[in-house]
C-alpha cells in the first residue's frame, strides 16, 4: 500500500471529535456539608467539546492530539465556590477545581480560561503523542491512556487514571504523560514497559519517588488468558496477577494486587481483589446483558471517619487511585436493549458491610448515526453513618451526605 507511493503522499490526517451539553438537578440534604450555604435544589450545566486529530506520517509513525475544553455553571459549582471562600476547612479534601488536574504530571496542559462566582471556563490537551511502530511491537511517547486489569466496574490493577467505578461514561480514560514500550511476539506473549514521570505535589517539582516504571506481561496458560505486573508506584512496590477466560457461556475476570506502605504505620502492605463474570442472552426477543463483580479493598475501614483521616487512604483518593473507604463491594449492571436503538441500564455499586451503596438507572437514545440523548440519575442508600448514606466528616458536626441528582445528556459526533 505504502511502498509504491512518494513518502509525503503517505501522509493522512482523521480529524474527529465531539460536542456534549448536559444539564441536571440536584438535592442536597439538610445537615451535609452543604448546609452552611444552603441545601435548596439545585439546576447544574455542563458543556464539552473534544476535538480529535491523528497525523498518519507513513505506516509505521502517526502523531496524535485531543483537546478539550469544558464550561460548568449552576448551584453545585456556586456552592463549592462559596464552601471554599467561606468555610475552607470544610471544603478541604471535598472540592477540587481545573488547577488540580495536572498538578502531578510532568506536563501542565490545563488552563483555566475563565473562573467567576457563577462559571469556571477551562481547556486542556488530553492526548499529544508520537508513536512509532517496529516490527517487534510499539513505541509511543506522550500523553496517553493505558488501561492494565481485568475489572469491569473496580480496576485496581488499572494504576493510570483509572475510571471512577460510579462513571457511566467511558468514551475516554484522561491522559497521562508517560513512556510506553510494547513488545510483541507470537511465541512468548506481549510485554509492556511504562516509564510515568510525575511532580512531587507539594513542591511541583519532579520527583522519581512521586514517578512510576512499571512491566506486565500479557500470555496465555492453555484458554485461560494472564497478566503478571510488576511497578514501582510512588516509591512503593505493587505487583499483581490477573487472568480471565469462559465459564460455559459466561466470561470471567479476576486481579489479585499486592501494594506495599512505603509510610504504613500498622501494616506494610495490602491485597486489592477483583472478580467478575458477566453474560449476554436472549428472553423475549429481546436482547441482554448482565454483570456482577465482588470487590476487597484491603486498605479498606470500617470507621470511614477515621479513614478520612488515614494519610495513606487519603493520599490514593487524591491520586484518583482509590474511590471508595470501605472493604467489600458487591456490585452489578444490567442493559436491556428495548429497541436497537433504545437501550435502559441499572447499576448498583453495593458496599457488603452497611450495606449502602450507589443505584444508577439510565437510558440512552441514538437519535441520529452521530449523536445520542442520555437520561439518567444517580441515588443513594444507607444509614446514617454508612458509607453511602453519610458519616461524619472528622473535626466537623456535617455529614458526607452525597447529593442524588437525575440528568439529560446530549452527545453529538464528528
Amino acid at each position: 500500500m505504502y511502498e509504491n507511493k512518494a513518502w509525503y503522499e503517505n501522509i493522512d490526517n482523521r480529524f474527529g471529535g465531539h460536542l456534549k451539553l448536559e444539564g441536571g438537578v440536584t438535592g442536597y440534604d439538610g445537615g451535609s456539608y452543604f448546609e452552611p450555604v444552603g441545601t435548596d435544589t439545585g439546576l447544574d450545566g455542563l458543556a464539552n467539546v473534544r476535538l480529535t486529530d491523528k497525523l498518519i506520517l507513513s505506516e509505521k509513525i502517526y502523531f496524535e492530539a485531543h483537546y478539550e475544553a469544558f464550561l460548568k455553571s449552576g448551584d453545585t459549582y456556586g456552592k463549592q465556590q462559596d464552601l471554599q471562600k467561606y468555610f475552607p476547612l470544610l471544603a478541604a479534601g471535598l472540592t477540587s477545581g481545573p488547577s488540580d488536574i495536572d498538578k502531578r504530571r510532568l506536563l501542565d496542559l490545563t488552563k483555566t480560561v475563565k473562573e467567576t462566582e457563577d462559571y469556571v471556563l477551562w481547556n486542556r490537551l488530553d492526548r499529544l503523542f508520537f508513536s512509532i511502530k517496529p516490527s517487534w511491537g510499539d513505541i509511543i511517547v506522550g500523553r496517553q491512556a493505558v488501561t492494565w486489569g481485568n475489572g469491569l466496574i473496580f480496576n485496581p490493577m488499572d494504576l493510570f487514571n483509572p475510571f471512577a467505578p460510579s462513571d457511566t461514561v467511558r468514551d475516554y480514560k484522561m491522559g497521562d504523560d508517560l513512556v510506553s514500550v510494547r513488545f510483541n511476539t507470537e511465541l512468548s506473549g506481549e510485554c509492556n514497559l511504562l516509564y510515568v514521570p510525575r511532580r512531587d505535589a507539594t513542591t511541583g517539582e519532579v520527583d522519581f519517588k512521586s514517578s512510576s516504571v512499571a512491566g506486565k506481561f500479557h500470555f496465555f496458560a492453555g484458554d485461560i488468558e494472564m497478566d503478571v505486573m510488576g511497578a514501582l508506584h510512588y516509591n512503593e512496590a505493587v505487583l499483581g496477577l490477573g487472568g480471565s477466560g469462559y465459564f460455559k457461556d459466561a466470561a470471567w475476570r479476576a486481579d489479585l494486587v499486592w501494594s506495599t506502605l512505603e509510610d504504613g504505620r500498622d501494616k506494610k502492605g495490602y491485597f486489592e481483589f477483583v472478580v467478575n463474570i458477566d453474560y449476554s442472552w436472549v428472553w423475549r426477543k429481546k436482547n441482554y446483558y448482565g454483570l456482577i463483580e465482588y470487590y476487597h479493598n484491603g486498605l479498606g475501614k470500617n470507621n470511614y471517619t477515621n479513614a478520612m483521616v488515614d494519610p495513606e487512604v487519603m493520599e490514593r483518593i487524591d491520586r484518583g487511585e482509590l474511590f471508595v473507604l470501605g472493604k467489600n463491594y458487591l456490585s452489578g449492571q444490567i442493559q436491556m436493549e428495548l429497541h436497537p436503538l433504545f437501550n435502559i441500564y441499572l447499576s448498583i455499586i453495593n458496599n457488603v458491610r452497611d450495606p449502602s451503596g450507589i443505584i444508577q438507572p439510565r437510558a440512552i437514545f441514538s437519535v441520529t448515526q452521530n449523536s445520542t440523548l442520555h437520561f439518567g440519575a444517580t441515588l443513594f442508600y444507607g444509614k446514617k453513618g454508612s458509607e453511602y448514606g453519610g458519616f461524619l466528616i472528622p473535626g466537623t458536626n456535617y455529614y458526607t451526605n452525597a447529593a442524588p441528582n437525575a440528568y439529560v445528556r446530549l452527545t453529538y459526533y464528528f
